[in-house]
């Protein structure tokens, strides 16, 4: 008999339509050439960047968030998939993000376990261990399943940023993303002292003086 585990998404990322908003929000601030004068009122609220080692994937855990969202955004002959996007980098660099709510980040941390654990179940073997067709089985399954469409579909949304983002930040290397999708980013873009984190740094080591 299976465990039920209560597999649901934070009380935050419930209301898709606010969530997504705000995650557009944050997307254009990282995308603009930012200066002082345009940084968002809350950013001015927000703590220096989390440097938390709980917060970095392990080996294991980039394994596994490598394969599922090859499964979501797979390279198809078509465009680049998430590997050439670097989606899962571009993850790691979101949940280490001071504004990133600590239980949305332990809800990207609790799918990917999920991922083991419905391995287990189904396969009765760790996920990693199977072959490819199994694997897919298995994340096919977790599609059909209520708590896998909302975290795949948060997954989906952090691949899309990974694919519109500017390369500064890790992901879209060589404008991969851009050139897909015939995209013009806008000028002036962000540099080193106007990214996002240095903003962000810079408004809170301001705060404190």
């Amino acid at each position: 008999m299976k465990i039920q585990i209560d597999k649901e998404a934070p009380a935050a990322m419930q209301d898709k339509k606010k969530w997504l908003s705000n995650r557009r929000s944050f997307l254009k601030t990282m995308l603009a050439g930012a200066v002082l004068t345009q940084v968002p009122w809350w950013m001015a609220c927000q703590q220096e960047p989390r440097d938390n080692k709980s917060f970095i994937f392990s080996t294991h855990q980039l394994k596994i968030l490598y394969l599922v969202q090859e499964f979501l955004f797979p390279k198809d002959g078509n465009g680049p998939g998430a590997k050439e996007i670097k989606a899962a980098e571009y993850l790691q660099w979101v949940v280490l993000d001071p504004k990133m709510d600590e239980e949305e980040i332990e809800y990207i941390f609790k799918g990917i376990a999920w991922v083991e654990e419905t391995a287990q179940e189904e396969k009765q073997e760790d996920f990693l261990q199977l072959d490819k067709e199994n694997q897919g089985d298995v994340l096919t399954y977790i599609a059909s399943q209520n708590w896998g469409e909302s975290w795949y579909s948060v997954l989906l949304n952090f691949i899309f940023e990974a694919l519109l983002s500017d390369p500064i930040y890790g992901s879209n290397p060589d404008n991969v993303g851009w050139k897909w999708l015939n995209h013009n980013p806008g000028y002036p873009r962000p540099d080193a002292n106007h990214k996002y984190g240095e903003i962000l740094h810079f408004v809170h080591t301001q705060n404190k003086n």
